[in-house]
């Protein structure tokens, strides 16, 4: 346990390094943030960040750019209206250019984050996602709100089948929650209306092109973890909105290691998880 506590520390003091490397690149301040997934707690986590003593001070060297942030985000999704509060929290503290740099993945939750920004910055590597909001359970687990759609119209469609289909059906309703069944739709409809809100706070004035994006996210996959790339997401939201960076830049190759390291540590935290479940009596 202390060694793997002890690998995640030399971990994070590496990016620690990294993440003052990169400001000095980009020429304004940097965060990271990795949010497995993204939570109600996760607004809590960037609040508490962005307002810190250390935090202000480190923003306040940047005196030609101190309203510039760029915002490396590592995530597979999760809570739509966390992702939400998340962007106008940094909209509202910073008035200059907001960047999210997206070196592997920014899904669902994630994808309607990055879109609160002036620009998406991405790579060979990059990988959007549809909107797909996750909905709460009542074990503390999450459901994609997709997933649920397409059990419901594969019931549809067993129901059409006869005596066999309805069996099929009958099975396949009983193992989905009431309550996530009245909260499916509804989920899906406010994760549209953030993220028109939120491509209209500095990407777009135009509603018809706002409209069209949202549509696009929303109801133009029927996969889940459907790959949305660089050059994918520059069609989407055009070729202004959407910065490609060089995988030989120096840039490129500080944002990449700090990726690295927090997909490792993400890999960390789950194992020691998965031990302190099996085990609550190990010490920490």
């Amino acid at each position: 346990m202390q060694i793997l506590n002890n690998i995640i520390q030399s971990l994070q003091l590496q990016n620690s390094q990294w993440i003052l490397e990169y400001r000095q690149k980009c020429e304004c301040m940097a965060i990271q943030l990795l949010l497995t997934p993204v939570t109600r707690n996760s607004v809590d986590l960037v609040f508490d960040l962005i307002n810190s003593p250390q935090f202000k001070q480190e923003r306040a060297l940047f005196k030609n750019h101190p309203d510039d942030i760029n915002v490396i985000i590592e995530s597979g999704g999760g809570d739509a209206d966390a992702a939400y509060h998340i962007a106008k929290l940094l909209d509202a503290h910073f008035k200059g250019t907001i960047k999210y740099i997206v070196p592997r993945f920014a899904k669902s939750a994630a994808t309607l984050m990055v879109c609160g920004g002036n620009k998406i910055v991405m790579g060979e590597t990059s990988e959007l996602g549809p909107l797909d909001p996750q909905i709460l359970q009542n074990d503390g687990s999450y459901i994609s709100a997709k997933a649920v759609e397409s059990t419901l119209e594969l019931i549809k469609r067993h129901l059409s089948e006869g005596k066999h289909g309805l069996e099929l059906a009958t099975i396949l309703s009983s193992r989905l929650n009431p309550l996530v069944l009245g909260q499916y739709e509804s989920t899906l409809k406010i994760a549209r209306e953030y993220q028109e809100e939120l491509l209209h706070l500095r990407m777009f004035s135009a509603s018809e092109d706002v409209t069209k994006i949202s549509a696009k996210f929303a109801i133009g996959y029927t996969h889940h973890s459907r790959v949305i790339d660089c050059k994918e997401a520059k069609e989407i939201f055009g070729e202004d909105k959407v910065e490609v960076m060089q995988s030989d830049s120096k840039e490129w190759q500080a944002v990449w290691q700090i990726s690295k390291n927090n997909r490792t540590i993400a890999d960390l935290i789950g194992v020691l998880q998965l031990i302190n479940k099996l085990n609550p009596q190990t010490n920490r």
